[in-house]
């Protein structure tokens, strides 16, 4: 798994200068028929039909869902909705128009988890900073080191020039 370093500062100390994250890198988002080809190449079910028992599963989830029921996904994990609400002084009046941030939670099964984790390895993909993504945490510090020799004051708002 790649990532790219991050610097965040903290809005609450408007003097801090942030602290360096390990951003995860996503690469490309694959469509239900991609994943359905990948884990059915070595298997007697064809993606067709993986796919198509796939989507009556997703059709039949929101119903689910809204009864109140949380839905296991075999050892993929849990889903379940979730919402916040206003708050009120006086129980009586409280009314349904105050439930906001309605949402699904999926919490993955150790399964899944132990399985991601069983061999995970991360690599450094650069350094975002400055409005452009560096290549290596070198380049980022070269860069840093040419705006400095250069008298220029270096900031968050500062970019480097593309020739």
């Amino acid at each position: 798994m790649k990532y790219r370093f991050r610097k965040i500062k903290n809005p609450q100390k408007k003097d801090d200068q942030g602290k360096w994250y390990g951003a995860p890198v996503t690469g490309n988002r694959l469509n239900t028929r991609a994943v359905c080809k990948a884990v059915t190449r070595n298997t007697t079910v064809t993606p067709t039909e993986l796919e198509t028992g796939f989507n009556l599963v997703c059709d039949g989830i929101p119903d689910l869902l809204k009864q109140g029921d949380s839905v296991q996904l075999g050892s993929l994990g849990t889903l379940r909705l979730s919402h916040g609400s206003m708050g009120v002084e006086n129980i009586e009046d409280f009314n349904t128009s105050m439930i906001k941030d309605l949402r699904v939670i999926f919490t993955p099964s150790k399964e899944l988890m132990s399985a991601i984790k069983d061999g995970l390895t991360f690599e450094n993909a650069g350094v975002v900073a400055n409005g452009f993504t560096f290549a290596s945490v070198t380049d980022y510090k070269n860069f840093e080191v040419t705006k400095r020799n250069a008298g220029d004051p270096v900031g968050d708002d500062d970019r480097p020039v593309i020739e």
